[in-house]
């Protein structure tokens, strides 16, 4: 679930660009990820929708400016209709729906790097684009934006989080709300080349009734080789806007 994995993106995917030394500011850098993410939950319907992705991410860093496209492979089954990265329960028959899902194209500008008394500052904005099937998205565009902040407190502990505002659009009758976005947690650098942390995402009710959404996802990373990582991390829901459980992970490759 793309929004509930806010939280996770400074760690996952996007803390080594706010940590690049200034030296490396003329830089420019590529890195590649895929992996698998499955979530489940009923969010408010008659029965569980399941969703398994499998991502393909590629960015491209120079300098300041960071450039993201992802691509999921989506699996879908139950009642449930996949909209703009979150899930809209129904009582509809359980249907098992596969194919391409929706272009994610996003850019971040880094204001400023980490430093003893100001954390690092980024500016994020998202557009999905509506090149999935119409059984796997709502065939409109969505948009979100945010800011993210990073802070080593230490050589091994670092705190981070985000706030933003996601707007999307409402289709086929089911009317969806814009809302806030926001995320916090702490990492840990375990060993030199293993770190662990946890972080928790909310966001405000994005359909009548639901409610909002809150969950935590622990999470871990580890440094292959030079160039590569690997993440996994799991998701637990605490309102029923959330999925009652979720897992994935990364394999990350970074030029």
């Amino acid at each position: 679930m793309k929004v509930l994995q806010n939280s996770l993106v400074l760690i996952l995917a996007g803390a080594l660009f706010l940590t690049t030394p200034a030296d490396a500011a003329s830089s420019v850098l590529w890195q590649a990820a895929t992996g698998l993410d499955y979530s489940v939950g009923k969010y408010g319907g008659a029965s569980d929708t399941t969703v398994i992705s499998v991502p393909l991410t590629l960015a491209l860093q120079t300098g300041r400016l960071r450039f993201q496209a992802t691509v999921p492979y989506l699996q879908v089954r139950g009642p449930g209709v996949l909209a703009g990265g979150v899930v809209v329960g129904s009582n509809n028959a359980v249907t098992t729906r596969t194919g391409l899902g929706d272009l994610n194209l996003g850019a971040a500008w880094l204001l400023k790097r980490d430093s003893a008394d100001m954390p690092a500052i980024q500016l994020a904005g998202d557009i999905k684009v509506p090149t999935a099937n119409s059984n796997l998205g709502t065939g409109k565009y969505d948009y979100a934006m945010q800011v993210n902040l990073y802070h080593a407190l230490s050589s091994r502990v670092a705190i981070f989080g985000s706030i933003g505002y996601q707007w999307l659009t409402s289709f086929r009758g089911i009317r969806l709300e814009s809302g806030t976005l926001a995320s916090a947690g702490v990492n840990f650098k375990a060993t030199s080349n293993t770190s662990i942390g946890i972080s928790a995402s909310y966001r405000a009710e994005y359909y009548r009734n639901l409610g909002k959404q809150l969950s935590l996802s622990p999470y871990i990373l580890w440094n292959l080789a030079s160039n590569w990582r690997l993440s996994a991390y799991g998701i637990f829901g605490v309102t029923r806007a959330s999925p009652s459980l979720g897992a994935g992970f990364r394999l990350i490759f970074r030029e």
